[in-house]
């Protein structure tokens, strides 16, 4: 092969390999904003960020939760306790801001018995906004968030298993 063909050639082969590893490799799942937070095991990775909102007062706490293939996060289930529960505990000069956005659930299933439940299979982002309170307390804008969650294959289920996630509010800009 004269080097004017491999030479043509190598854009092509590099195009070819940049959408193949676009199409094969994992998006980037970081929230947006700040990272506070990352865990991974076998079954679950959970990471957490903060994000703005519109008022600057404001910021928003972003938890994504993506079981591993071949897992599935339990959302709801015929038993009185909701198995996925994220509890907040903000600071004294924070305060939580609207209701917690859970995005829906992308498995719904009744199993034999007539039990249903609805599950994660991909990424969920479970979103939080908080307001800023006129305060000058020391540690008064960091806050907590508490998640259980139980994870299940086929139709067994592991957990309960609960994480804590600290954070602190952005400095106003």
């Amino acid at each position: 092969m004269h080097l004017n063909n491999l030479q043509s050639c190598l854009p092509v082969a590099l195009l070819v390999s940049l959408f193949a590893c676009a199409a094969l490799c994992p998006a980037a799942s970081a929230p947006a904003g700040e990272k506070v937070f990352n865990f991974a095991d076998q079954y679950i990775q959970i990471e957490a960020g903060i994000f703005p909102a519109e008022s600057r007062n404001a910021f928003g706490l972003e938890v994504r939760l993506t079981p591993t293939p071949e897992w599935k996060l339990c959302v709801s289930n015929s038993s009185s306790i909701k198995p996925l529960r994220i509890r907040f505990s903000p600071a004294k000069c924070l305060k939580l801001k609207g209701a917690t956005h859970y995005p829906p659930a992308d498995l719904s299933v009744t199993d034999d018995s007539g039990a249903y439940s609805e599950y994660y299979t991909k990424t969920a982002s479970v979103r939080q906004e908080f307001s800023r309170l006129n305060c000058t307390q020391k540690n008064g804008f960091n806050g907590a968030a508490f998640i259980t969650y139980l994870l299940c294959q086929d139709n067994k289920c592991v957990g309960p298993f609960s994480k804590e996630i600290r954070f602190k509010a952005p400095e106003k800009k």
